[in-house]
Formats: C-alpha cells, structure tokens, sequence
C-alpha cells in the first residue's frame, strides 16, 4: 500500500533499494498565485450560494404569518448566518497563512473536543444529508496547539470524505498516538483511482469543477502553519484513509 504524504508537493521523494522514503531537503512552498486566485473564487462561490439561501429563507420569513414556520426559518436564517461568519473567518486565515503572517491561538485542547466539533459542524452541514459521521475512535490526550486551526484542517477533510461518499455511506473519524505524532484520521469507503493519488498533493489538480479544487492545498497550507504532515492512502478494498499528524511534543 503507498502512502501518500504533503511533503511529496514539493520535495522530491524517491524509494530506496530498501522501499524506505526517502526525502530531500526542499521545504513545502505556499500557493502559487493561480491557487489562490481559484480560492477566491471559490470562497466566492460559497458565499454567493449561502446569501441567496438566507435571502430565501428572509423573504419566507416575511411572507408568512405563521408563528411556528416563520420560527422555522428564523433559525435556518441564523445558521446560514453563522456558517458565513466562520467562512469569512476561515478564509481571512488563509489569507493570513498565504502572506505567512497568521498568529497561532496556541491552548490546551482535549483531542475528544475537536473530533466532536467536526461531526457537529458537519452534521449541519447540506453535504452530509443522507450520511453518517461517527467517531470511532479517541486518544483521549490534551494536546497544545491551535484548537480553530486543526479544527478547520479536520472539518474540511470531513467534508471531503462525506462528498465521495454515496447516500447511506459512513464516515469514520478518530485521533490516536502514532509513533512520535498524535494523529487525526478521516475514513470513507471511496477508492481514489491510482492515477488521481499520484496527483492529489500536485499544483493545479483537482478532481473537482473548475474554481472549486483548492480544498486540499488549503488544509496543506494551514497544516504547514501548525507544524504538521498531512498523509492519505487509499485501495479498493480498504478505501481511503486521510490522516494529519501533530508533533508528539505537542502532546500534554
């Protein structure tokens, strides 16, 4: 089984006589301005999308007199509203991590909190209609590190786990000791094609429409903020298993 690792993006890593990795020295590069010119515009996209359902949902509001529906609404219109807060948020730190000026909130955080707020988040969320999130399983550490930041990395693998995964699908989701890291895994049971895992971790790929592939090179971006390795593999048989890992000296 190959594993795929963030730190193939830009490094030249090549197998050894051994099967060992074996990696140069060249550091992970930020996004080119292309990259982020697609984040923009699917930042844009986003937000258009989550406007107009709250217009929608605003313009019910006004329409009916119905006590109990015009409640109904009110509160999508307040979850549509807080879902663009944290996307505005969300993306003011990539700005902030592309110009390589974004402060880390360094707390001790309990690795059970930040699983609980991926699933919560997601459950919420369209995207997850008709699938399950379940957390199988937990390290149970408190760890030292940026608790919004690793949440965002972990929610946005969520979601790409729950879009490759067909109606009445699982997604697993867990944190573990591995080695020297603690690790955040993400499972689903879609095999990623060969042809696409050798290019997942490339510049201007994507296996979605256009403005709409820079999900990953986010989360690669913001884990090279925290310090972090962002890794995945996946086979027919077993599916595909996302995973970002921390330095265990991060670890309480």
């Amino acid at each position: 089984m190959v594993v795929h690792s963030s730190k193939e993006r830009d490094s030249h890593i090549h197998t050894s006589e051994e099967g060992t990795l074996q990696e140069s020295s060249k550091p992970l590069c930020i996004l080119s301005p292309e990259e982020i010119s697609q984040n923009r515009a699917a930042f844009l996209h986003d937000l258009l999308n989550t406007a107009g359902g709250l217009s929608g949902y605003l313009e019910l509001i006004v329409e009916y007199d119905d006590p109990v529906k015009m409640k109904k609404y009110a509160v999508s219109s307040l979850e549509l509203c807080q879902f663009l807060i944290e996307e505005i948020q969300y993306n003011r730190q990539l700005l902030l991590a592309e110009n390589n000026i974004l402060n880390l909130m360094i707390s001790e955080t309990p690795t059970k909190d930040i699983l609980q707020l991926a699933v919560l988040k997601l459950k919420r969320h369209s995207v997850s209609k008709g699938r399950t999130i379940e957390i199988e399983e937990d390290a149970g550490v408190v760890i030292r590190t940026d608790k919004v930041l690793i949440s965002r990395i972990l929610v946005n693998m969520v979601k790409n786990a729950v879009e490759a995964t067909e109606e009445g699908g699982n997604v697993l989701i867990g944190s573990g000791l591995f080695e020297d890291k603690i690790r955040f895994w993400v499972h689903n049971n879609a095999y990623i094609p060969e042809e696409i895992q050798e290019r997942m971790f490339q510049k201007k790929f994507s296996t979605k429409a256009q403005h709409r592939g820079v999900g990953i090179l986010s989360i690669l971006l913001l884990a090279d903020n925290l310090g972090a390795e962002v890794q995945f593999e996946s086979t027919a048989e077993s599916g595909t298993l996302f995973f970002i890992d921390l330095p265990l000296d991060e670890v309480k």
